[in-house]
């Protein structure tokens, strides 16, 4: 079986603010089999979606969003489980009454206003790893880098050789003006709303907003539509 050492740095976040959800993975231990499958997948199981392209077709088949892999998933008709390729070719994904584009990875729609996007990317990543010493004993130390496990083949046989903690995250994206999802921060704002630099400083002096929390960037979202009703987007 492969072992697991290391992994380039694919994915940062600021989740500080956030309650994480963590898993401990043991020496010997399956990554995959570690993970629950509720927490690895959005939905309790594959459920019928439908595949938008920018040719304006679409396909059909029962869909998940595995967040282990970052791929979406789904299951064609001799019953394989695959991924889906040539992203780029995506326009968008709905899944029940849920919307996912693809922007560097898969991004769940959690706001629309009709004027303004407000989307999440999720992501199970490397927290930290503790390595064994000398009598089996562990000593903490802080992995350098997070990295997206992203090879679904690869990662079938994947195993760890220390202790390992995996974190649940999601960051936030919003939609600019020429259609591209930038990350959520401050200077994002900023760059979007630049006549409006006034009106951000104040809400966030008024506001304490943790731009990893869903509910404090709805309201933030919100706020700018009551004083930008209309956007281009």
């Amino acid at each position: 079986m492969l072992v697991l050492l290391f992994f380039t740095c694919l994915h940062t976040a600021d989740t500080s603010a956030q309650k994480r959800k963590l898993f401990k993975i043991n020496p010997g231990e399956k990554v995959v089999d570690k993970i629950p499958q509720n927490e690895m997948y959005s939905y309790s199981g594959f459920v019928s979606g439908k595949v938008y392209l920018i040719n304006n077709t679409y396909s059909v088949a029962p869909m998940n969003y595995n967040a282990l892999f970052g791929e979406m998933q789904f299951i064609n008709t001799k019953g394989d489980t695959l991924s889906l390729s040539d992203e780029k070719k995506i326009r968008l994904i709905v899944i029940n009454k849920d919307t996912f584009y693809y922007s560097d990875g898969y991004l769940e729609l959690v706001l629309d206003d009709g004027n303004v996007k407000l989307a999440k990317k999720t992501l199970i990543s490397f927290a930290n790893r503790q390595k064994l010493g000398g009598f089996g004993e562990s000593s903490q130390g802080s992995i350098e880098t997070y990295g997206v496990l992203s090879n679904q083949s690869y990662l079938k046989e994947l195993v760890a050789n220390e202790v390992i903690t995996m974190a649940k995250d999601s960051v936030f994206y919003i939609k600019d003006a020429l259609n591209n999802f930038k990350e959520l921060n401050k200077k994002t704002l900023q760059d979007i709303y630049p006549k409006n630099e006034k009106d951000l400083k104040n809400y966030l002096k008024e506001h304490r907003v943790r731009f990893s929390d869903e509910e404090d960037l709805k309201k933030l979202i919100l706020y700018f539509k009551t004083i930008v009703p209309v956007r281009p987007l």
